[in-house]
């Protein structure tokens, strides 16, 4: 796309923007007023004229947070994260506004229809341009065309992924290394060649995928890069180690890679997954509670006491706590072994069987997260003698530590449950932990309610592995 076009679309998206937040208003208004028949003490256009200002506060908001840059490889679901809580700040901002005002008079109601309208307009809009754009670069439209380096393990990943999501709109032209890359892809030869290339080509940038034995070819990329006014992109070989948005800072004059930052480590992201998890659990412990009540009068009549299942378990920062669950199983005999069990244990009553059906057995957890033990949503905490069983034999385990242990998790939603695989279960929770978003807990707490009338719950070996008297 010439640069032309390049301005045009982005003056387009700019003035879409701006009509969204004056629509938003103008529906807002209407029905309020008009459909609701509120009382009305300002007329609408001291309400347009108010929207056309805090749009621009909105332009502001989204240049800063990046909204407007060209990102191919961005999850729309953090788009819509920003999106909302732009929507939120500017609402804020009016509200200040009016209600610091002796001469104004305005609709709260308005303002908070306003926030929903502004919210839900400008994310279908960025979901409707996502899934354009992505079928245009399926179709081969609007293609970046780029020039590959390595030959080795990272350059045939890269190559790789391109292959498996065509939706990124990349295609390598050709290859440089001492090797070729794939069949499927011009080699141009040595890193030498690369000079005389670079002259004459239509790519718009330079891919570095080297391994650390090619790295020594470093120097000599960045200098042709920047004498024939290429961009250039890096893949560093320790990707593997990296998290999906690593966290750069700044040690004097060197860039310092922090591979282990993730979301929640920034404060107010941290607050808000911990104002929702306790917001959240308050409302379901209220929701819940006949439910609660049922499962523990039914438990002390089939089992007895006690009534709550105690068992340890490791959870935020490798720190253990008592997770509690209601009591779905009889004790074991003497010669029963620990282990594994399977749902169809004859020691599981038939209460217990619809408790665990139904997730029932998990709502004391409710009162875990409420202590900050846990929270609504991540990965699932696993007992201390298997956490150091894990922690030697499956990669990056210990990682799932990092944020607190969640009654359902973006593994279990996915079908990872019960006696499934323990590598499948940590790629699902470290895809969580890196790319955590309020939404991505909204999204898991919605998928959850379709899937906890599956048989099972989430680890129907729980109570087998010790005594729960």
């Amino acid at each position: 796309m010439n640069q032309e076009n390049q301005t045009f679309f982005r003056i387009l998206d700019l003035l879409s923007d701006v009509l969204l937040v004056v629509v938003s208003m103008l529906l807002s208004y209407v029905l309020r007023f008009r459909i609701l028949h509120g009382e009305e003490n300002m007329p609408l256009a001291f309400y347009l004229r108010w929207s056309l200002g805090v749009s621009l506060l909105f332009l502001f908001l989204f240049t800063i947070i990046g909204l407007y840059e060209s990102r191919r490889g961005v999850l729309i679901l953090q788009l819509i994260q920003k999106i909302i809580l732009v929507s939120l700040c500017c609402t804020g901002a009016l509200a200040i506004v009016f209600f610091t005002s002796r001469d104004i008079d305005v609709s709260r109601f308005l303002l908070v229809l306003f926030f929903l309208f502004s919210s839900c307009f400008l994310s279908a809009k960025r979901v409707l341009l996502f899934r354009i754009r992505r079928s245009s670069y399926v179709r081969g439209l609007h293609i970046r065309e780029v020039l590959l380096v390595g030959s080795g393990r990272t350059a045939k990943e890269y190559v790789r992924n391109l292959e498996e999501m065509p939706w990124l709109g990349y295609r390598v032209l050709g290859s440089f290394g001492k090797k070729p890359v794939s069949e499927d892809i011009r080699y141009y030869g040595q890193i030498s060649a690369l000079d005389e290339v670079l002259r004459g080509t239509e790519a718009e940038e330079l891919v570095a995928a080297l391994d650390p034995e090619e790295f020594s070819e470093m120097d000599e990329l960045i200098r042709q890069t920047e004498k024939n006014g290429l961009k250039f992109s890096l893949i560093p070989y320790f990707a593997p180690y990296m998290l999906s948005r690593p966290y750069i800072d700044q040690v004097g004059t060197l860039p310092l890679i922090n591979i282990r930052r993730i979301p929640l480590d920034n404060l107010f992201n941290a607050i808000l997954k911990r104002g929702f998890d306790l917001a959240g659990s308050l409302l379901l412990i209220v929701l819940t509670s006949p439910l609660m009540l049922f499962s523990a009068v039914g438990t002390l009549i089939t089992l007895g006491r006690p009534v709550i299942f105690r068992q340890t378990r490791v959870g935020y920062q490798r720190k253990e706590f008592t997770m509690l669950k209601f009591r779905s199983m009889r004790p074991p005999s003497p010669e029963d072994s620990s282990g594994w069990s399977s749902y169809e244990s004859s020691r599981l009553t038939p209460l217990g069987a619809f408790l665990r059906k139904t997730s029932m057995d998990e709502l004391p957890q409710l009162f875990n997260v409420l202590k900050g033990e846990m929270s609504l949503v991540g990965p699932r905490p696993e007992l201390p003698q298997y956490v150091d069983m894990f922690r030697e034999s499956v990669p990056l385990y210990m990682l799932k530590h990092q944020v607190r242990p969640g009654i359902t998790g973006l593994a279990q939603v996915s079908g990872y449950r019960g006696d499934t695989s323990i590598e499948a279960r940590i790629r699902m929770d470290l895809r969580y932990i890196e790319t955590w978003s309020i939404l991505l807990d909204i999204k898991i707490l919605i998928s959850t309610l379709f899937h906890f009338m599956n048989t099972g719950d989430n680890e129907h070996h729980e109570e087998n592995r010790s005594d729960p008297r």
